[in-house]
């Protein structure tokens, strides 16, 4: 009998120890697991650090003394749709933002009404950047999107290009006379009022006497799909123009194909986005085809682009703005990607005080960006100051000067 109960304890104490021994392993494998996992974010964290120590060099917080328990889930390629007029900002904007965040952004670009209409029947972009207002208003009032959602991000501008003659312009300058481009560069101290009277008639002019040719096309956007087009529209109707354009009107699907009807020589001048028009060269002639002599009834090759900003009190202001496509509400403030105070962060017990008189402030990390959405990171991106400011150069204005979250 005692035998029988020795034999049974020691049974026991085997079969406890291999209990143990099991906890033990599936608990170091457990946290083997989550190192890795984390490990993993840890080091996509630090990839965008080091993509902004030259904003706030010294001043940024290391990712390593952050909450360790955190595990970021994020989605590796976002869905842009963009009109065409914006398509090469965006191009540029997507391609630091993918640097910074390792997000990929993958573009379709086409005419603000084709996009909406895609959206409307299901097309899974998760951002929408139209050229006007209208149609992300309509997708928020439709309840395709969350209200929250919309966004203005950029005020564009319409223009006028034509193909100008050399021999024309120096006797312009023989004469004094100014064409509409030298008007609108004007240094004169004429005011923004003064100006848009000359160049309104400046433009008005121009368009007669190219319209007196029965053979000179001028190309706009669709109005019904493209809100470049109906800004020239409005701009021709305003002129008293609209009716006489008629005979000469060749339509493009959208902003950029109307200026390639320009740029290939199929038109004598075309109503384009300026932001579009800053890229021309000035020199047509080594870009054109043999025929666009004939085309535009030039008598020499030596042609150049005449860009003419079209006065804004013509057409009704060309505000661009988009919506995350969703109907849950977006997170755009705070914007994560404008300098944080170090002393909103959560940084250490001992971490270092700045007594400097500028606040210490630290950049982007994807540690901050945990629960935020992909699009929404985007958004913020393209919302923020610098990008904002950026679109001067791309020949927008930007909606706000502080961005989305100030």
């Amino acid at each position: 009998m005692d035998a029988q109960k020795v034999m049974v304890c020691s049974l026991a104490m085997r079969l406890s120890s291999f209990v143990n021994l099991a906890m033990l392993i599936l608990v170091s494998a457990s946290v083997a697991l989550g190192v890795t996992a984390f490990s993993s974010s840890v080091a996509h964290a630090s990839s965008f650090e080091a993509a902004n120590n030259n904003v706030n060099e010294g001043s940024v917080i290391s990712a390593e003394k952050q909450n360790q328990s955190v595990n970021f889930k994020r989605d590796e390629k976002i869905n842009v749709a963009v009109a065409a007029n914006f398509a090469k900002p965006l191009k540029s904007i997507a391609e630091q933002f993918t640097e910074l965040t390792g997000i990929e952004v993958a573009v379709t670009v086409s005419s603000s009404g084709t996009l909406y209409a895609q959206i409307q029947h299901g097309a899974s972009f998760d951002v929408f950047l139209s050229a006007d207002r209208a149609r992300p208003q309509a997708l928020v009032d439709n309840n395709v999107v969350h209200h929250g959602n919309l966004v203005d991000y950029a005020k564009g501008k319409l223009a006028f290009v034509y193909a100008g003659e050399l021999s024309s312009e120096a006797s312009h300058e023989t004469s004094g006379e100014r064409n509409c481009e030298q008007i609108a560069r004007s240094s004169t101290g004429d005011t923004t009022a003064q100006i848009n009277v000359q160049l309104t008639d400046c433009l008005s002019k121009q368009l007669v006497q190219l319209m007196e040719n029965p053979q000179n096309k001028v190309a706009i956007a669709n109005p019904k799909l493209a809100p470049y087009g109906d800004a020239a529209q409005q701009t021709l109707q305003n002129l008293s123009l609209w009716q006489q354009f008629l005979p000469h009107r060749v339509m493009g699907k959208n902003v950029l194909q109307t200026l390639q009807f320009y740029t290939t020589g199929s038109v004598k001048g075309a109503f384009v986005a300026y932001s579009s028009a800053l890229d021309l060269p000035a020199n047509l002639s080594s870009n054109l085809p043999s025929n666009f002599n004939s085309v535009v009834n030039t008598k020499s090759a030596d042609t150049f682009t005449v860009i003419v900003p079209v006065p804004e009190t013509l057409y009704k202001p060309i505000i661009q703005s988009l919506v995350i496509n969703s109907k849950t509400v977006a997170t755009l403030s705070p914007n994560l990607f404008e300098p944080l105070p170090i002393k909103n962060a959560a940084a250490p017990v001992d971490e270092p005080i700045h007594n400097d008189n500028v606040e210490p402030t630290r950049a982007f990390r994807l540690s901050d960006a945990n629960g935020v959405s992909s699009p929404s990171l985007f958004v913020q991106y393209l919302m923020s100051q610098g990008v904002q400011h950026s679109l001067i150069e791309w020949g927008y204005e930007p909606t706000i000067a502080s961005g989305v979250g100030n």
